[in-house]
């Protein structure tokens, strides 16, 4: 059974994408973040990372930097992270990073807190840790519906109010 109301947007470049059962999806490039709604990008972004080491490979990117620029600029922006705090805090431990390479890695668990709280506090993006990849598929559904029928509320109230004057 699909919502009939909208469509998601997944970027042609999202390589192992949400299903979105339950959803129209269309794939096409996306300038900013892995999903949105269709009429909305200029709105709505959801980024989606999948593993504290791909986080942490990400945060150091000036390619990541400039995602992040443009999530910013949008009214709502998230990154939706398929693991939990506790990967964060014990980082490297459970990550992609064999074991023998620990000792030279840079990036520590407070460093990637304070970029976790730097994009929330300085750039506005809204970061929810969900676990795993079907709890953020879940989290931007239910994202994608509040502000597709907040949105059409705004839109509809906006041409109430004009066609009172």
């Amino acid at each position: 059974m699909n919502d009939p109301d909208f469509t998601i947007i997944v970027d042609t470049r999202e390589q192992q994408p949400w299903g979105f059962s339950h959803f129209a999806t269309a794939h096409k490039k996306l300038d900013t973040g892995d999903y949105s709604i269709d009429g909305l990008q200029h709105l709505l972004a959801i980024e989606r990372k999948k593993s504290v080491s791909e986080f942490a490979n990400n945060i150091v990117e000036s390619r990541f930097k400039d995602v992040i620029m443009r999530l910013s600029q949008l009214k709502y922006s998230f990154l939706l992270l398929e693991f939990d705090l506790e990967d964060i805090m014990i980082y490297p431990i459970g990550s992609t990073v064999p074991k023998r390479m620990w000792d030279k890695i840079k990036i520590s668990p407070a460093f990637l807190l304070k970029n976790i709280l730097e994009l929330q506090i300085k750039h506005n993006i809204i970061v929810y840790f969900c676990g795993d990849s079907t709890n953020a598929e879940k989290m931007a559904e239910y994202i994608m519906k509040k502000i597709y029928y907040m949105e059409k509320n705004n839109m509809k109230s906006s041409s109430e109010d004009s066609s009172d004057e």
